[in-house]
């Protein structure tokens, strides 16, 4: 039952937390939201938080305190946007991973578990979720920035 409360309800909640209509072409977006949602499942069956808890190796961050974390460096920071948000500008260094592409998991299972993360996106709903997927998959310093993109930019975080 769990499991697929969690299929049926994940594809809602990212489109409710997106803060903006969904893409033309929704199949790719359907298909990551999948391939997370199975993740995420597995995760879930082992015993992770659920909705609403902040689970261990996550730290959820003001747009003040990801920009004050940024100053000290030695944080990756992944904008988890589409490429057409990306477009309209982004934090200086960040790294494009599009929350909605068919392997956004497999993407993550590529990056450095013993790195630090700062993750974006426009207004907190996939980076929250995308953090938790990064914990599930085992990475301990994952930073969220709830406020999205245009947090961090009234912050001053500087831009490219």
């Amino acid at each position: 039952m769990k499991k697929r409360l969690v299929l049926i309800l994940l594809p809602l909640g990212l489109a409710a937390c997106s803060g903006e209509s969904a893409p033309v072409d929704a199949a790719p977006m359907e298909v990551g939201a999948v391939e997370t949602a199975a993740v995420e499942t597995a995760a879930a069956d082992a015993g992770t938080p659920a909705a609403g808890e902040q689970a261990p190796g996550i730290q959820t961050l003001s747009s003040a305190d990801a920009k004050r974390l940024l100053e000290g460096g030695g944080v990756a920071i992944l904008d988890i946007r589409t490429p057409q948000e990306w477009a309209g500008g982004r934090l200086k260094g960040a790294q494009l991973l599009n929350y909605y592409a068919p392997d956004f998991a497999r993407q993550l299972q590529a990056l450095d578990r013993s790195q630090s993360y700062l993750l974006y996106c426009a207004v907190g709903g996939r980076s929250r979720e995308a953090a938790r997927l990064m914990q599930q998959l085992g990475f301990q310093r994952v930073y969220d920035a709830t406020e999205g993109f245009a947090g961090l930019k009234r912050a001053g975080v500087p831009l490219e």
